[in-house]
């Protein structure tokens, strides 16, 4: 063999050889993090042997003999699945983000700091019922077992970001359902936006650009607004994008859910029916984690949230529920106003107090020193202004999520609940956030139930009101039995799609950021003529796509041609808000609705262009929305209109956080082409002014039969694992995106094939 033909196989084989090894070391990273699911293992930290089979699917089902084992069972096998998911959940709650993230986390963690959730978790762990901190407890101590077992066998997040999660604790998990809420209340940005449109309109255009689902103009208290308004910056373009956002995308977003409840006097079985599925932002791996516990007082499955024990939405052997965000409002801003010698003191009632200042230590990857933020506290709440865009008033911010509670209760005592009355007492002290509960029992009951516990309030909450005279100041709580509540209505079937639950403007929980009502409106149109209803009436209506608000679009334009919704806002909105504030409005879902009212006024004012004096009326300005949208689709897919296609712009990917470059093949599901829109049953939104990318959808959907529970169904949008490579990963998401379901298994005996059990005995 020559010398250049040696050296020629040497530098292939060299090649071969590094290439060979970088396969081994991907599969490595891939594959060993992957968790054990068959064997018997010695276990220290368990009381009695536990069972854990996982079904076809990977969902857990953990059996145990004491209430300690079962949630310490919790912690390993969801750490075992979820733990990037997990440490992320409470980094961000916590505002620990920086630590691992470098400089793109610190914005986020300025944030979480302001708010102050890992502060008021830690005062909140002290006031819980004992089972509740016994359990979170027990929880924490089954992720740091698991941690202990594993820490050189981390998911590969940890790998590509060089570090390793710390011990687990029983206040994390409350930071993580903290971090739920913050999800579940937006209300201060529509404050801060409704402050922003009156500050350049008045506060008359809130009627026509806020109108509010019951068609009635809200009252402003223009006393309030007329003490505020200057000092707000006029300028401001609201929040903004907050930085929690670009970390864990749709925090904080105000999405959308359904739940119903069918009586057995409208089904086929002669028992109730129950369905959700709630609407949260796109995230990979999915939010919801499935999960089975029986043990002593526990029979239950459902959906869990990662970091936290027990099931937020399921079913026990004897009643079922699910949730939609309820909209009522349970924020407030403050304006404050400073004593001009003393920035850190704040007028109140003639007077000038103290406010609390904290000081907060954000290490932050990449920097030598840690940056270090000074949070002000008043009577009121933390100042917001800080993480706000381009406002200088000194704003505070009221918020129940804000006051220790007793956020976690609500899960254990929901889990053991075995009626109506029982369901209604474990919710009462349910606080920081509020959401709507459609319920249904095997004996045949069914009801709705508002969840919360609401601000005691002077004004509306609309708009900022003054903090220095102490008369908007809340004075407490309502006790949560003052909720609207409804029991076996006669007309066998209760429905909430982020509709507003009472039509009474005095009524507890009437005030707030309500949902149209489109949704609901169809919803029950569908389900009028049930009377035999069985579970495929139910996938079919939970997974139809119909959505109200696109006849009257296309009625009302047909003048012109079918225009293009997004068009049309920005023909209609956008030279008159201008860019920043349209950003801001064109971010929710108020811009749509508006909209929607607008059309049946074919010669509004708004229906105009400054600068061309004739493009006047409804048709007309449609007219210029239609060339917008032509020329754009002609852009993007050539002239031929016959190969429009609306899935090809609206599509969904669920893309991890580390999904840069090549890493998106290997983090990344989708994208996937979907139909419908915000206002479909199955829905899939998209931001007017970010289009046309899918930001929320079914979390995951639920159909309980109370006639054989385990008949019942589910599916989420990915799977049970956050690890790709896993054989969970995604196995869900086809079924999902056709509209399909997986069984929900709930019997031992009626698991089906068994992937693995896994068996643990005590040390």
């Amino acid at each position: 063999m020559s010398r250049g033909r040696k050296a020629g196989v040497g530098a292939a084989a060299i090649v071969f050889l590094l290439v060979a090894s970088l396969v081994v070391s991907v599969l490595i990273l891939i594959y060993r993090p992957l968790p054990t699911i068959e064997g018997d293992i010695r276990l220290l930290g368990i009381d009695q042997r536990v069972e854990v089979l996982r079904d076809s699917y990977g969902v857990p089902h953990i059996y145990a003999k004491t209430v300690h084992d079962l949630f310490y069972m919790q912690g390993y096998v969801t750490a075992q699945d979820r733990l990037f998911q997990m440490d992320l959940y409470r980094r961000a709650g916590s505002g620990r983000l920086a630590e691992v993230l470098g400089e793109p986390g610190l914005e986020a963690d300025r944030q979480m700091r302001t708010f102050g959730f890992a502060r008021v978790a830690a005062q909140e762990l002290t006031i819980v019922r004992d089972d509740t901190r016994d359990a979170l407890q027990a929880y924490a101590d089954g992720v740091n077992k698991f941690l202990e077992g594993h820490g050189e066998s981390l998911p590969m997040e940890f790998v590509f970001l060089g570090y390793r999660p710390y011990l687990w604790t029983a206040t994390d998990s409350i930071v993580v359902a903290k971090l739920q809420v913050y999800d579940a209340a937006g209300n201060y940005t529509q404050e801060l936006l409704r402050a922003s449109l009156a500050n350049r309109f008045g506060t008359g255009v809130l009627t026509t650009l806020m109108p509010d689902p019951s068609g009635r103009a809200q009252a402003i208290d223009e006393r309030a607004w007329a003490a505020v308004a200057p000092l707000l910056s006029p300028g401001a373009s609201g929040p903004g994008v907050l930085a929690l956002d670009a970390i864990l995308p749709g925090s904080g977003a105000g999405n959308g859910s359904n739940c119903w409840a069918l009586a057995g006097s409208r089904t086929a079985s002669g028992r109730p029916l129950l369905a959700g599925d709630p609407h949260l932002a796109v995230r990979n791996p999915s939010i919801w984690y499935e999960i089975g516990l029986d043990g002593p007082g526990y029979k239950l499955v459902g959906f869990s949230f990662a970091g936290i024990p027990g099931v937020v939405i399921g079913h026990n052997d004897r009643i079922a529920w699910s949730f939609t965000y309820a909209y009522t409002d349970t924020q407030d801003l403050f304006v404050e106003r400073q004593d001009p010698t003393d920035p850190r003191r704040y007028e109140y009632k003639g007077s000038f107090e103290a406010a609390t200042v904290v000081r907060e230590t954000i290490n932050v990857k990449g920097r030598a020193d840690p940056v270090t933020l000074d949070v002000t506290i008043t009577r009121h709440g933390p100042i917001v202004t800080p993480i706000l865009t381009g406002q200088t008033a000194q704003l505070a911010l009221r918020w129940t999520a804000l006051d220790p509670g007793r956020l976690l209760d609500f899960v254990f005592e929901l889990a053991r609940a075995p009626n109506w009355s029982e369901f209604r007492i474990a919710v009462a002290d349910f606080s920081g956030a509020a959401v709507s509960a459609c319920y249904a029992d095997v004996d045949g009951h069914i009801g709705y139930q508002l969840v919360g516990r609401l601000p005691a309030r002077k004004g509306d909450g609309q708009m900022p009101v003054p903090g220095w005279t102490g008369e908007y100041d809340w004075t407490g709580v309502l006790p949560g039995e003052a909720n609207p509540s409804i029991a076996d209505p006669s007309a066998g079937v209760v429905i909430n799609a982020n509709d507003r639950p009472t039509q009474d403007p005095e009524g507890v929980g009437y005030k707030g950021e309500w949902d149209p009502g489109f949704r609901a409106t169809y919803i029950a149109q569908r389900l009028a003529s049930a009377a035999r209803a069985d579970l495929a009436a139910m996938r079919s209506l939970q997974t139809d796509f119909t959505s109200l608000p696109v006849a009257r679009f296309r009625d009302a334009i047909l003048a012109a041609s079918p225009s293009w919704l997004v068009r049309m806002c920005e023909r209609v909105f956008k030279d008159k808000l201008g860019a920043n504030l349209y950003r801001d409005y064109a971010a929710g879902a108020r811009i749509t609705f508006a909209l929607y009212q607008l059309i049946g006024r074919p010669n509004d004012a708004w229906f105009s262009e400054i600068g061309d004096t004739t493009l006047r009326g409804r048709d007309a300005v449609a007219g210029r929305a239609l060339d917008d949208a032509a020329k754009d689709l002609a852009a993007r897919f050539g002239a031929d209109q016959s190969g429009w296609r609306w899935g090809d712009i609206h599509t969904v990917t669920f893309a991890h956080l580390l999904a840069i470059g090549p890493l998106a093949l290997l983090l990344n599901i989708g994208p996937l082409k979907r139909p419908g829109d915000g206002y479909s049953v199955n829905n899939e939104a998209y931001s007017i002014g970010a289009p046309f990318a899918v930001s929320s959808h079914p979390s995951e959907r639920m159909i309980t039969d109370l006639a054989d529970l385990d008949a019942s169904l589910s599916i989420t949008p990915e799977g049970e694992s956050g690890q790709p490579g896993s054989r969970y990963w995604g196995d869900q998401t086809k079924l999902w995106a056709a509209g399909d379901y997986k069984p929900m298994r709930f019997s031992r005996d009626r698991l089906g094939h068994l992937d693995g059990t896994l068996v643990f005995r005590p040390r």
